[in-house]
């Protein structure tokens, strides 16, 4: 029998968390990088990952694939590289996804963080991601579909959240969104966003073209968006806010 377990995706970050079920989560204050960051994954892979490379390449795939980040409406934001990260240091302007945990920040049921803590002004100049090698990890190549998957978490879904808040997004409490705080064993679903997750980045980077997403309420208080959600105030009693009514227009 295949064995579940659920457990925290963490991330070391001062948050607000939502407050109801209609709405993603950005980082407070809001902060977005200048131009799409590359991340380096770390070559060395995950022990116990056997699909070839520890992961490495399903890792760096998955963080760039278009039913992630870059396929959710703002075009391309985040970029990935398979390399070294020997250098590895927090704040130094260069983001790194570790496969190890040298500040010994993430344990117990944390899987994996993001230092989100490295903005002036508004704009994020790096973003480490670490790893929990104490939990046991398995990958869409060594466990296709969740077949063989035991009581393991795939790589993919958890780092595709921990870029995430790497790009500037908190936590959800919208079920079934990448952004949700907690994953359950052999779930691999975080790997693609849901609709949640692409109004957050559409929030942050304005839809591929700068200009402000069809179901945003930025600039709309008050008023219906062209997607045909609502931003005023009855909007929460009639369940039609637009997912960023809150963050918006209070």
């Amino acid at each position: 029998m295949t064995k579940k377990t659920v457990i925290a995706l963490g991330v070391l970050a001062v948050m607000a968390f939502a407050t109801t079920a209609s709405a993603y989560v950005l980082l407070s204050p809001r902060r977005t990088w200048s131009s799409p960051p590359t991340y380096i994954v770390d070559n060395r892979g995950l022990t116990g990952v056997n699909d070839g490379n520890g992961g490495e390449t399903r890792t760096r795939n998955a963080i760039v694939s278009s039913a992630a980040w870059n396929g959710a409406g703002a075009g391309t934001v985040i970029n990935a590289v398979v390399g070294s990260v020997s250098g590895f240091s927090l704040g130094d302007g260069t983001p790194m996804l570790n496969f190890r945990d040298p500040t010994g920040q993430c344990n117990g049921n944390c899987l994996a963080a993001t230092f989100t803590g490295f903005f002036s002004g508004g704009t994020i100049f790096d973003a480490d991601i670490v790893t929990n090698n104490s939990h046991s990890w398995t990958s869409m190549g060594e466990d296709p579909g969740g077949s063989g998957c035991n009581g393991e978490f795939y790589v993919e879904g958890v780092m595709v959240h921990e870029a995430g808040h790497g790009l500037g997004i908190g936590h959800t409490n919208v079920s079934g969104a990448t952004m949700f705080p907690s994953v359950s064993s052999c779930n691999n679903g975080p790997a693609s966003t849901a609709s949640d997750d692409d109004a957050a980045i559409n929030d942050l980077y304005g839809g591929g073209g700068g200009g402000i997403p069809a179901n945003s309420c930025q600039g709309r208080c008050g008023q219906q968006a062209p997607a045909g959600c609502w931003c005023d105030f009855a909007c929460q009693f009639f369940g039609d806010c637009c997912p960023n009514k809150f963050q918006q227009c209070g």
